[in-house]
């Protein structure tokens, strides 16, 4: 999950802006980053564990699941933008495609959403260092919860704070995510992380424990939407454009699929103390730092939502309120499972979000583009009125 781009700005999911000569030169290379810059983040970290512990040997079907339904809501958010409007968030989008009340429908979802998912990986990493303090993940109980929310105020504090991270930093983030998450999965850590753990709520049946994982799984796939700012701005062709986002679902699908696989045929042997305090302080230490640009976003996405608070920097009490709320949401998530039920927020919004792009694609597209509109309308629509009665019957 990383920051959807600004409305304003052609950025990437960043908040890096990307070089105007590469796009122009190379339009799919330049998508195709932009695609995987946008997806891939803290979701590397945080949901293979989440996912072996839901799905356990289904868990690569999950993914598969995943990969091909974000892609395909990445295709047609794409042909939607891509002649009609400039670079633009996914609310944008809605708003100049639906009106006004889809923006704002977008920008509240995601701003609650956002808040909860901070909690989330709060916990994944509280989680982390108990199981180093401990060999194995804890049950599931307040234990974590100082560390949960001392790292929630630190990301609080940091996005409070008048600086910007560099932009080199956040260009290597991703990568730098992605190569500690290749290595916890070659050693299967956190090991084990089974039902009445944050990572896995007991109680489940087998099938709703693979509709949670799904579900929560559109956590990860929050950055799919980065097309809406990115197509228009490199402006490319239909068939380049295209291209260009397949190409980038499928270096999600290498990155997400390979890390599955690699999870699955985890060495599974104990882990010594000292490589379990390194991995657990090196996932800490990235995971905060999503925090502290995501609470910003979740600032600077709330602040949309009052007439002219579109500011380049929210106020240091919108702020206040967005680290409260994620504070909130971390007390309510001191319980088995908290982790994956605490994104069912953010994948909530995504639902949201991307069921009013493919409504626009069915009211503005051409047949093409009316046909994939509906027809991925109808499958999000399907999977939401599927997955309830699993997820709320456990």
């Amino acid at each position: 999950m990383t920051e959807p781009p600004d409305a304003s700005e052609a950025v990437t999911g960043e908040g890096v802006p990307t070089g105007g000569r590469t796009a122009a030169a190379r339009p799919e290379r330049a998508i195709a980053g932009r695609v995987a810059g946008g997806v891939l983040g803290a979701g590397l970290l945080v949901m293979p564990p989440v996912v072996t512990a839901l799905a356990g040997g289904a868990g690569l079907l999950v993914w598969a699941a995943h990969v091909l339904l974000g892609g395909s809501v990445a295709l047609v958010l794409a042909e939607l933008v891509r002649a009609r409007l400039g670079p633009v968030s996914l609310a944008g989008a809605a708003g100049a495609l639906l009106g006004t009340w889809a923006e704002r429908t977008v920008d509240g979802v995601f701003a609650v959403a956002f808040t909860a998912g901070q909690a989330a990986i709060a916990w994944f990493a509280a989680t982390a260092l108990l199981t180093a303090a401990d060999g194995a993940p804890p049950a599931a109980g307040a234990d974590g919860l100082p560390l949960a929310l001392g790292m929630l105020l630190v990301g609080v504090a940091g996005a409070l704070a008048p600086l910007t991270p560099p932009a080199a930093l956040l260009r290597w983030r991703p990568w730098a995510a992605g190569i500690l998450a290749l290595v916890c999965a070659v050693w299967f850590w956190p090991a084990d992380p089974g039902p009445g753990t944050a990572l896995a709520p007991s109680g489940f049946s087998e099938p709703g424990a693979l509709w949670l994982a799904l579900a929560a799984l559109f956590f990860a796939g929050v950055g799919w939407e980065a097309v809406t700012g990115a197509v228009p701005a490199i402006g490319a062709g239909r068939r380049r454009t295209a291209a260009g986002v397949v190409l980038g679902a499928a270096c999600v699908a290498v990155a997400c699929l390979g890390l599955a696989a690699v999870q699955e045929r985890g060495a599974g042997a104990p882990v010594a103390a000292p490589l379990r305090w390194v991995l657990a302080v090196a996932t800490a230490a990235v995971l905060t730092s999503y925090v502290l640009t995501n609470v910003r976003t979740a600032a600077r996405i709330a602040a949309r939502l009052r007439p002219g608070g579109a500011a380049a920097r929210p106020s240091p009490w919108l702020v206040l309120a967005v680290g409260a709320a994620c504070c909130a949401f971390a007390w309510a998530g001191a319980r088995d499972g908290g982790v994956p039920l605490l994104l069912l927020g953010p994948a909530a919004a995504a639902l949201v979000g991307y069921a009013l792009g493919a409504a626009a694609a069915v009211r503005h597209g051409g047949p093409p583009l009316r046909a994939a509109g509906a027809l991925l309308l109808a499958v999000l629509t399907g999977l939401a009125v599927l997955a309830v009665p699993f997820l709320s019957g456990a």
